[in-house]
Order: structure tokens, then C-alpha cells, then sequence
């Protein structure tokens, strides 16, 4: 069986699929899908008007998993990026110029990765990455994060010209999704872009130094090896390999994790110039294990990598119904060791199911009439005013 009969179920990938709304269309592709808001109601509904038509096949809704299907999703990135940057070099060519009067300048690496994941989550098969509506509302926590970090970051007496480390850590790499968005935040808002080259097979971004003196630098951990095998080519991919790492967490004989915070520890010690800084977390996204949520950050806060200013994002806390992290956060902000809310959004990519016909009964992951109320979710954000321990 040939790799191609793997991935029939997702569709064609091939140079020549000219299905509607295409990604390999050059036309189609040079505006990403659009971060929303976190008001409930209008985002569904806005994605696919943007999108047009959004024909996800009924068996690949909201909760359904299929062997393979991760590595489809790679192949999809992989072919699309490669078709579409033998166009815009055609393209190019016949105008004589950077781009096609009219046209829209090409998308980042990480854009263009983050937009073919987008597309094929919507058109192709559903999958538990964090999607745009949730991720700008990740991307807010994030920048707010940074720009405090850079206020306080002379707060024990360090010099202006020493540079500093903004620790941003993913609990739950997956496919890379939310490693890529997490990178284009600081690529995007902390650093100046100045050129785009674009060949027949890559396009490169090439970006100033950051004026800001911090050195971001993020750990995403996975303890699959498939899933990190493939973030780590998405990563690439995205050209954000400069920033985020992937690291491998070990599955124990009794189905347990080895410790996240020895783990991250390990991380953090290697390439310090500077043994006087204070290494922890200075963001967290958790976004992995459900009934672990929990006991990693509790793990995190024992280990001292938790401290005051860390920003904690968790996904995913209404839908999967994650009561007791909701629970001890609210708990916590009772005691006055953070403030905490949570973002009402939609879960993932659930659009396709949400405008389904009301006499459509057929399963799309869930069974039978979807409604908004089905798809409720939300990301806590929460931060920390004191060391928790």
C-alpha cells in the first residue's frame, strides 16, 4: 500500500487537486483565516462565511479520530507550501517584479504553516489544535505577558544591556500548532521583519535582532514520539526552530509521566552565560492530558518554576468539563495568590458541525443536531500575584 492510500480519506493532496477553496490556490490562500474575538456566539458562523463553503466530510466532525491522520496533515503542509511557492516564483517571473500588482504580499513561513493547518482542520478533518478564535485569545495572555516581563525585568538590579530569558513553556506539543502560534507572537509583535525570499521550493523570513534585550525561548513537551516527530518538521516548516523546542517527556510502565518539573529544569540549565539569573516559567500554556492538568501545574509550583508573574493559560477547561483545575485556580484567587478568568470561546474548529441542516442527523463525532451550546468552551488565564509555595 502506497503512502498516498494511507491519507484517501482525507482527500487529494496531489499538485493537481483543484477542489473548491483549494489551499495549493495561490488566490485563495493570501489572507490567513481570521483570529476572532472571544464572544461566542458570531465566531462559527464568521469562519465560514470568510471561508465559503467549509466541507468537512460528517464522519471527520468535532471529536472524531482516525488512524494516520496526523501524518495526512503534514503531508497536506508540506505540499501545499512547496505548490505554492512554485506558483508565486512563476508568478513572479512573468511579472518581473517581487509580487503581482493587486496582489497580496506573501504570508510568513509561520503564517503559512498556521493557515494550512487552519484549512485543513475546517475542509479536511478535525483535530485538537487550539484554532484561531482561542488562539488570539492565547496570543493576548502571551503579549501581555512579555511586555510585563519587560518592565519588570531590571526589578533585582540588573544591568539595561544584559540580555534576559522570557520562558515560555506548552505542555502538549501535539502537531505544533499552538508552538508555531506561540513563536509568531514574539516573531510578530517583538520583532521587526525586514525581508521575504521566496525559490521554486522555500520561502525564507529573515528578521532583525530583538531590540528588546530578551531572549524568548520556548519548551513544548510531548510524550508521544509520532506527534513530536512531525511538530518538529511543522517547526521547521514555520522557520520558528530558532525559539521552540521540542522536548520529549517519558511515558512511564504504569502510564504515568517522568516529572515535568525536572524535566523543564533540565531545559532551563543548558546555555545559561549568566548563573545569577533566576530561572521559571514565565508563561505556561497546558493543553495536553486532561486529568492532568492539575497535578503537572501543582508539579510546577513544588518545583519552584511557578512563581509571581507567571501567566498560566489552560484550554480547553469548559468543554472537557476540567472542574477541579478550575476548582484549585479559584480557590487560589480566593486566597489572593493570582487573578483568574476564563475566556468564553467555541471549542476547536467546530464550524462545519455547528451549521449543519436541522433535518441532518447523521454522526459527526458527537451525534445527532449540533447547536452552540454542544460546543462551549473556554481558556482560563490566570496570574500569579505570589509565589504559590
Amino acid at each position: 500500500m502506497s503512502d498516498n492510500d494511507l491519507f484517501d480519506c482525507f482527500g487529494s493532496d496531489s499538485e493537481s487537486d483543484t477542489s473548491e477553496t483549494s489551499p495549493h490556490d495561490s488566490s485563495a490562500t493570501t489572507t490567513p483565516i481570521p483570529a476572532t474575538t472571544t464572544t461566542t456566539t458570531p465566531v462559527t458562523q464568521s469562519l465560514v462565511d470568510e471561508n465559503h463553503s467549509t466541507t468537512r466530510d460528517e464522519s471527520c466532525g468535532v471529536l472524531a479520530f482516525h488512524p494516520n491522520t496526523e501524518q495526512s496533515l503534514l503531508l497536506h503542509v508540506r505540499n501545499s507550501i512547496l505548490h505554492f511557492n512554485r506558483n508565486l516564483h512563476r508568478d513572479r517571473s512573468k511579472n518581473s517584479s517581487s509580487s503581482a500588482p493587486g496582489t497580496n504580499p506573501p504570508l510568513c513561513p509561520w503564517e503559512r504553516v498556521l493557515y494550512e493547518i487552519d484549512w485543513y482542520c475546517l475542509h479536511r478533518h478535525w483535530m485538537m489544535c487550539i484554532g484561531p478564535e482561542k488562539g488570539i485569545i492565547v496570543a493576548d495572555a502571551l503579549e501581555s505577558a512579555i511586555q510585563s516581563h519587560l518592565t519588570a525585568k531590571n526589578h533585582h538590579g540588573r544591568r539595561k544591556d544584559r540580555a534576559t530569558r522570557f520562558i515560555a513553556v506548552e505542555l502538549g506539543t501535539y502537531c505544533g500548532y499552538g508552538s508555531i502560534f506561540l513563536s509568531q507572537v514574539w516573531k510578530k509583535r517583538f520583532q521587526s521583519t525586514t525581508t521575504t525570499t521566496t525559490t521554486t521550493t522555500t520561502t525564507t523570513t529573515t528578521t532583525t535582532a530583538c531590540p528588546t534585550n530578551v531572549n524568548f525561548q520556548l519548551f513544548t513537551v510531548e510524550i508521544n514520539p509520532q506527534y513530536a516527530k512531525i511538530a518538529r518538521e511543522m517547526i521547521q516548516l514555520a522557520q520558528v526552530q530558532d525559539i521552540a523546542t521540542v522536548v520529549e517527556n517519558d511515558l512511564l510502565m504504569d502510564g504515568s509521566t517522568a516529572n515535568v518539573g525536572e524535566l523543564i529544569k533540565t531545559c532551563l540549565s543548558k546555555d545559561i552565560s549568566d548563573e545569577s539569573q533566576e530561572e521559571y516559567i514565565h508563561f505556561l500554556m497546558i493543553d495536553h492530558d486532561k486529568d492532568s492538568y492539575l497535578k503537572d501545574l501543582q508539579i510546577l509550583e513544588k518545583s519552584g518554576l511557578i512563581r509571581s508573574g507567571t501567566v498560566v493559560v489552560a484550554d480547553n477547561v469548559i468543554f472537557a468539563g476540567i472542574d477541579e483545575y478550575i476548582d484549585y485556580m479559584h480557590d487560589l484567587a480566593k486566597r489572593g495568590i493570582v487573578n483568574t478568568c476564563i475566556k468564553e470561546a467555541t471549542v476547536e474548529y467546530c464550524s462545519p458541525d455547528v451549521v449543519k441542516k436541522d433535518n441532518d442527523h447523521t454522526n459527526g463525532g458527537i451525534g445527532g443536531r449540533f447547536n452552540f451550546e454542544v460546543f462551549k468552551d473556554g481558556v482560563e488565564i490566570t496570574e500569579y500575584l505570589q509565589d504559590p509555595v
